[in-house]
């Protein structure tokens, strides 16, 4: 069902950071003069060392960008390597209030803007290759276009716009920049899947997309992991453009996500991917699903980013509830966590350590859930992961472009979660203010009782 290619894993990681010029060990930032950081964030020296080894990483990505480079990379790159390394800047532009660095991505981003081409359905994107196992043995010359990217740009983006506006001397040296922008991704990133009929409609249990490449088929309803980045990037383009259909696009997916819950003693487990729909049904073989399996998130990414789509609509008060809230905190303080602060231990949500199974990988543990628990800020912040994030400052990977997670959640949102459990709580009121959004929201909102949900292993077992 996922191939590791898509989420920077095992030895595909390692090729993708060589042939990119990122490599895991310990590269020296850029000589950038030193940042200077916002005064409110009271920082220590060993934080200063965190941030400005952080902030040199995201300066120097840039530099290394060429339009020939760009033009030879797989679309998945973009979404896994450098649109995230270019948020980077957005988060320094946070750390520190210098417009340096959202001119930094501007500028960058136009190299990105200059490889962009017009497929046969006249849209946008970066065409090119697939990732080897995702190449047609029939058609290994096709260029594709890649959903996650798309969505990716469009979170990277809508807030290099919500940060530019936030200084309104800047914003207006740069209207025709945003304006670019919005046109971008309201006309062609975000569009093009609805027209390419890569989104599923399904009804009161909200809506997923399938697919990942264009124009090829096999629209198979995609995993929790990936419909998180369309999540984050709808619910970013709708705070700076205020326009309800992204977020109802939004809350769809997280309905969906919600609907494939399972709830045990108080915790809540799901699934990495769940059929949605026929679409899913091998052509081959009547009862079985495209897919290979279905279990937990075997890889503790794949683990975090799918609960951020739950805590993002917490956070905008939408959706899922201080209940859910406490049912999440449950699943990682007790089921994917043993409780060792010393020698943590972590697990799936179904309970599975690594020692237990070879395919289980990673630290199962959300940055963004350890906000609403003293423990999990300890455990998440502070000690053992505070002495690891120190000790990989200097790596242009394991500093920078995956460091990111850790570096917003500890040192920009955590006190302000502290202050307000959901900072975009306004947003989401102004949304359900109108009666026709608020009937929407209602319509997908519904509150998950004991056993939830039970996810059909084939398709006999669906009901359909």
């Amino acid at each position: 069902m996922k191939s590791t290619a898509l989420l920077l894993s095992g030895s595909f990681a390692i090729l993708c950071l060589t042939a990119f010029g990122l490599r895991a060990q310990e590269t020296p930032p850029a000589a950038n003069p030193a940042p200077v950081f916002r005064p409110e964030l009271q920082l220590s020296a060993e934080d200063r060392a965190i941030l400005t080894a952080f902030v040199g990483h995201a300066s120097a990505f840039p530099g290394k960008q060429t339009v020939e480079g760009l033009k030879a990379k797989c679309p998945d790159i973009f979404a896994w390597i450098d649109f995230r390394a270019l948020n980077c800047l957005n988060i320094a532009y946070e750390l520190t209030g210098d417009p340096i660095y959202l001119d930094q991505l501007r500028d960058a981003f136009r190299l990105y803007r200059q490889t962009m081409s017009t497929g046969p359905d006249e849209y946008l994107s970066w065409y090119g290759s697939p990732t080897p196992p995702r190449i047609p043995k029939d058609n290994p010359n096709v260029q594709i276009d890649e959903i996650q990217m798309n969505f990716r740009a469009i979170g990277l983006l809508a807030r290099w716009i919500e940060l530019a506006r936030s200084n309104p001397a800047y914003a207006e040296a740069n209207a025709a920049t945003i304006k670019e922008y919005l046109a971008l991704m309201e006309e062609h990133l975000y569009p093009k899947w609805d027209a390419r009929g890569f989104y599923h409609d399904l009804g009161n249990k909200g809506g997923a997309y399938g697919g990942l490449d264009y124009p090829l088929e096999g629209r198979v309803t995609l995993s929790f992991e990936k419909l998180s980045i369309m999540v984050d990037g709808l619910l970013a383009l709708h705070r700076v453009t205020d326009n309800p259909l992204y977020l109802r696009r939004a809350l769809a997916l997280g309905a969906w996500f919600k609907n494939n819950l399972s709830l045990k003693d108080g915790h809540y487990e799901w699934m990495s991917w769940c059929p949605a729909g026929k679409w899913d049904v091998s052509p081959d073989k009547p009862d079985a699903w495209k897919t290979s399996w279905i279990a937990p998130d075997p890889n503790s990414e794949w683990y975090v980013t799918a609960l951020s789509i739950a805590l993002n609509f917490y956070q905008h008060g939408l959706l899922f509830t201080d209940e859910d809230l406490q049912r999440f905190v449950k699943t990682q303080k007790e089921r994917c966590w043993n409780g060792d602060l010393e020698n943590p231990v972590y697990r799936t949500v179904g309970g599975v350590s690594g020692a237990d199974n070879k395919y289980v990988k990673g630290r199962f543990l959300s940055f963004q859930i350890a906000h609403y628990d003293p423990v999990l800020t300890q455990l998440a912040f502070h000690g053992l992961h505070e002495a690891e994030v120190r000790a990989n400052a200097s790596s242009e990977w394991k500093g920078g472009i995956n460091a990111q997670d850790y570096v917003r959640e500890k040192y920009l949102l955590h006190d302000r979660i502290q202050k307000q459990p959901q900072p975009y709580r306004k947003i989401g009121e102004r949304f359900l203010a109108d009666p026709e959004n608020r009937a929407y929201h209602e319509r997908l909102f519904f509150e998950v009782r004991e056993p939830g949900a039970t996810t059909p292993l084939k398709p006999s077992e669906a009901g359909w």
